[in-house]
This record gives structure tokens, C-alpha cells and sequence, in this order.
């Protein structure tokens, strides 16, 4: 450990040795409010968490040494070109700095949420690594984050068509659900586990995709922070809340699901209210969270409120990828997002 300690020290020492030979050209203000120095032209970004780092694969891949998540076949051929040539390099947890350095990178991009992100942001400016922290939670602040990396990485006008797209798709959406009235909300469980008997709390960023989308959270509980509160439960109690939809975040909690006896005794079960997101190229609700919300958020509206909320799978998931991330989906690509 001690020897560890010191290889890390020197590297730090080296780092900081060619920082002064570096053209830092401006100071910026990052989603944090901490005043960072870095190079006024940016050519390799390294980004430490997987949200921020799903903006840059619409906003900047070019510019990324590597994602920091893992990506198997199906879901790479669901990115573009230019991120699937780009190598997995690990995120802050599994990247060690030896490695970080010998990468070169020119600014790392952190997401800035409490603890560990703080500290590990901490952790590369000592190595002389130029790091910005963008906020990259709830929904409502991914315009300001794409508008930010634009404003970082010189590529503004593309990062405002972006916002705006999201700006644009949530004002449309939110005016569709306010013409429902409150008495034909549906009430929703969000099942966040693989048995099912772990929600989000009403508020936490984590399950905000069922009230942006008109749904009303069956389990408005409070936390230590409302942004990641999450709640366990069981079947007793939700027989007796009966919600009228169940809401699964991925397909293999919904399959296990659907084939409990137990939960098939839940009203919403039964008459085949169990739902579950698209999952290509990440999961479009959370973990990792990114701007395929706004399609998880459309999507899930439908399903909620098919009169009241159009939505054409294959029109609007094609206008989506073609304005992200420059692709044309074939009908192949529709049919994997669909299953």
C-alpha cells in the first residue's frame, strides 16, 4: 500500500510538472459553482460517470478517449459509429490513475453528485487533471448540462439544438398530460428490484420518469434526500394500495413479475398492466440516467393515456436517434427496441 501511495505521488509530481507546460486558456464556471482553469481547445475528455458521459456520446463522441461503461454487441450497434469504436476505459471506480494519466487527457468531466464524486474529483486535480462537474440530475437540469459541455467543448450551437429538443419535448408533453384530469391519474408502483419489493420514493430523481409522465407515484414516502429515496415494501401492502399499473425498470424484473403467483394477484397484473422500458442502447429511465428519458417519459405517457397521449413508436424513436446522434435506424434496429 505504502509503495502504492508513493508511485501515485510521484505520478502526481510528474503531472503537475507538465501542467505548467500546458496553454490553459480560460477559467470556466462549472454546474458545481467551482471556478476550473482549462485549455481553451479541448481534443481528449475524460468522463468519469456514465450520465454525463451518455450527453457526450450525442453532444461530443469524437472527443471522448473511452466510455465508462461497459456496452455488449446488442446495445453498441444501437450507438453510433463513432462511439462504438471508442474503448471502454472504466469509470471513477475502475480506472486507477496510473492509467488516467498515461491517457493524457486534456479535462475530465465529473458527475456532481455528493460524496464520492466530490472526493474523487479532488483526487485528479491533485494529478493535475483540469475536472468540471455537471449536473446530471433530475431530467429537468440535462438542457443546462448539454448547454454547459457545449460552452467546455466549443460546440454550442449543437449542444442548444439538443437542449432545446429536450425543452421542446417535455413542454409538449407536459401540456398533453395537463389536460387530464386528476381524477383520471393512474396510480403507479415502480418496481426497482429484481423481486420487485423496492420503489422510489415520490421526488427521487432514480423513479421521476412515472410523474413526469402523469402517473401518480404510489409511494409518497420522504428521506433522507427526496432526490434517491427509496422505500421497500411487500406484497400485503401493495395488494391493499392496488395501483393501477405496475411499472418495472427493466424486462427481467418485469418477467420475474409476471410469472409470481403472488403478484399475479395484483389487479394491475392481471389484466396485464406490467410494464417494462426499452433497454437499447441503456435503459431509457435511469441507471444509467441520460437523455433517452425524454423517449422513456413519451413512452410510458402512452401507455398511461393512449387517447390522450400519441405516440408513434417508430416515427418518433427515428426522429430522436437521427437529431442524437445522427443515425437512421432500420427496421431491424426498431424491432430490437421494441422487444
Amino acid at each position: 500500500m505504502a509503495a502504492r501511495k508513493a508511485a501515485i505521488a510521484s505520478l502526481c509530481l510528474f503531472a503537475l510538472l507538465l501542467g505548467g507546460e500546458r496553454s490553459y486558456g480560460r477559467e470556466i464556471i462549472d454546474m458545481a459553482g467551482r471556478h476550473v482553469v482549462v485549455p481553451d481547445i479541448i481534443r481528449r475528455v475524460y468522463v468519469a460517470h456514465d450520465p454525463p458521459a451518455l450527453f457526450m456520446t450525442a453532444l461530443a463522441p469524437d472527443l471522448m478517449i473511452g466510455t465508462p461503461f461497459s456496452r455488449n454487441g446488442a446495445s453498441n450497434a444501437l450507438f453510433p459509429p463513432s462511439v462504438r469504436r471508442l474503448p471502454v476505459v472504466g469509470g471513477s471506480m475502475r480506472i486507477n490513475p496510473e492509467a488516467l494519466l498515461s491517457m493524457q487527457v486534456d479535462v475530465a468531466v465529473v458527475w456532481n453528485i455528493r460524496g464520492q464524486s466530490d472526493t474523487y474529483a479532488a483526487q485528479l486535480q491533485a494529478m493535475g487533471i483540469p475536472v468540471v462537474m455537471v449536473d446530471a440530475s433530475p431530467f429537468s437540469h440535462y438542457p443546462a448540462a448539454f448547454r454547459f459541455l457545449g460552452n467546455l467543448l466549443h460546440r454550442e450551437e449543437r449542444a442548444d439544438r439538443l437542449a432545446r429538443a429536450l425543452e421542446d419535448g417535455w413542454a409538449h408533453l407536459k401540456a398533453q398530460l395537463a389536460a387530464i384530469p386528476q381524477e383520471r391519474r393512474l396510480r403507479v408502483y415502480y418496481a426497482d428490484a429484481p423481486d420487485g419489493l423496492k420503489s422510489q420514493c415520490t421526488g427521487a430523481f432514480r423513479g421521476e420518469t412515472v410523474e413526469l409522465a402523469g402517473g401518480i407515484n404510489v409511494m409518497p414516502c420522504t428521506g433522507p434526500d427526496g432526490m434517491t429515496a427509496s422505500v421497500s415494501t411487500n406484497l400485503e401492502t401493495l395488494l391493499k394500495t392496488d395501483p393501477d399499473v405496475v411499472f418495472a425498470r427493466t424486462h427481467a424484473i418485469a418477467a420475474n413479475l409476471a410469472k409470481n403467483p403472488g403478484w399475479r394477484a395484483l389487479r394491475a397484473v392481471r389484466e396485464g398492466r406490467l410494464y417494462a422500458p426499452p433497454e437499447l442502447p441503456v435503459n431509457w429511465v435511469e441507471r444509467p440516467h441520460s437523455h433517452l428519458k425524454l423517449l422513456a417519459m413519451e413512452w410510458l405517457a402512452n401507455k398511461l393515456y393512449p387517447d390522450d397521449v400519441p405516440f408513434d413508436f417508430t416515427r418518433d424513436v427515428r426522429a430522436f436517434f437521427l437529431l442524437f446522434y445522427d443515425m437512421e435506424l432500420s427496421d431491424d434496429d426498431i424491432a430490437r427496441l421494441r422487444s
